[in-house]
């Protein structure tokens, strides 16, 4: 009889925790995406300044930008350097295009933000100076609004998330027992 209460006890313990671990789970999964938007908007505000200010053809601007990062784009920015270099005759966007399906699965961006990182790769490579420019300066005012967005949509549901989790616990909890 007693053993059998201390098995409830342990059981509801485990729901609630395992469900409120997952409702932060997913309020944290929408800070990691914040943080990525924002951590590939200061890599393309790198290369933007490089291909503006120091003339840099776009190769060596990706490579540059390849060498200082570290972060999660540390490997998409190496392989576009790497097959770059490589002059294979493989089309600018091809290469960003393996990149962002390959490269970028470990990052927190959702399939919206790859899609619009897609076109930014089309429309780079082929064009002039002010012409790379002009649609690098249209995707970050993009991922701007992405990034707002997103953190609108983080006050909303991060405190909906963690609460629901701890609610669904405690709620199976009492129907268990």
């Amino acid at each position: 009889m007693k053993s059998m209460i201390i098995m409830k006890i342990i059981g509801a313990v485990l729901v609630i925790t395992s469900s409120s671990a997952f409702g932060f789970y997913m309020s944290s999964s929408l800070k990691d995406r914040i943080e990525d938007m924002k951590e590939l908007k200061k890599n393309i505000l790198i290369l933007r300044g490089d291909i503006r200010y120091g003339s840099t053809p776009l190769p060596e601007a990706i490579g540059a930008i390849a060498c200082r990062h570290e972060g999660n784009f540390a490997k998409f920015f190496t392989h576009i350097y790497e097959e770059l270099i490589k002059l294979d005759g493989v089309r600018f966007f091809d290469i960003w295009k393996i990149g962002v399906e390959q490269k970028l699965k470990d990052t927190s961006l959702n399939k919206n933000d790859k899609e619009h990182l897609m076109k930014l790769g089309e429309n780079l490579g082929y064009l002039d100076k002010d012409m790379q420019i002009n649609i690098i300066d249209l995707y970050i005012e993009q991922l701007e609004a992405e990034i707002l967005e997103a953190s609108k949509v983080l006050k909303e549901k991060a405190h909906l998330y963690n609460t629901l989790g701890v609610m669904a616990g405690i709620f199976v909890t009492i129907i268990m027992l």
